[in-house]
């Protein structure tokens, strides 16, 4: 006769084997570099998972890495408008500030969401005074990570994290977000904050399974993801 411990036991051990399954997954998805959704808390997931009334926005297939104005939000303020709108939408929790500069970037959090990580990213997205173009990883809107310290988690590990990039003189770390070649900066269609911070879930789930051991270090620095 099976007691109450006993099914207790079963039960823990078919949720960890599924916690192990889902991150497998998605670990495989990453590699493929498929097509995933980002939910508004920041969960990645397949395009097959989305509810009929979910809001969430679509990662497409890719890998990661003189005027009137010095502000582009003042040069364009439809494109500034366009930005504002997909931001309210997607990630609504994300809310705009303006740096002593002038820059404009976004604040916000979103949580990882892996099987056995539920860390919690606090981010800030910057855009560049010549947004949009795409002269550099990520295009001209980069993503900083306030909470967790890319920095100190770099010191710990006693090795580097893949796909940062280092701001001098700050010695900050951003996220290589995406491919310079994949941001889009044309006349009519150009990648806004919404598609950028997207990538940023990518990462992170990228990141987290990195940590957790499904991902090893080639896989994550390599060209698959």
């Amino acid at each position: 006769m099976t007691t109450a411990t006993e099914n207790a036991a079963t039960e823990n051990v078919a949720i960890k084997d599924a916690a192990a399954d889902r991150r497998k997954q998605l670990a495989a998805q990453l590699l493929r570099g498929e097509s995933v959704m980002v939910t508004q808390q920041g969960e990645i997931r397949s395009l097959s998972e989305r509810g009929e009334s979910e809001v969430a926005i679509t990662v497409p297939e890719g890998k990661l890495a003189a005027p009137s104005s010095l502000y582009w939000y003042e040069r364009d303020p439809e494109l500034f408008q366009a930005e504002r709108a997909a931001m309210n939408h997607f990630f609504p929790q994300f809310r705009p500030d303006r740096l002593p500069d002038g820059r404009l970037s976004w604040l916000g959090s979103l949580v990882s969401c892996i099987p056995g990580s539920q860390r919690i990213w606090h981010l800030q997205l910057v855009y560049d005074h010549d947004h949009p173009h795409g002269n550099g990883y990520g295009g001209s809107i980069s993503v900083f990570p306030i909470e967790p310290d890319l920095n100190a988690l770099a010191e710990q590990l006693e090795e580097s994290i893949p796909h940062t990039l280092l701001h001098e003189p700050s010695g900050e770390l951003s996220l290589c977000t995406v491919a310079a070649e994949s941001f889009r900066h044309g006349r009519d269609h150009s990648s806004t904050a919404a598609s950028t911070l997207a990538w940023a879930a990518k990462w992170i789930a990228a990141f987290e399974l990195w940590m957790l051991g499904e991902l090893s270090t080639a896989q994550f620095a390599g060209h698959r993801i």
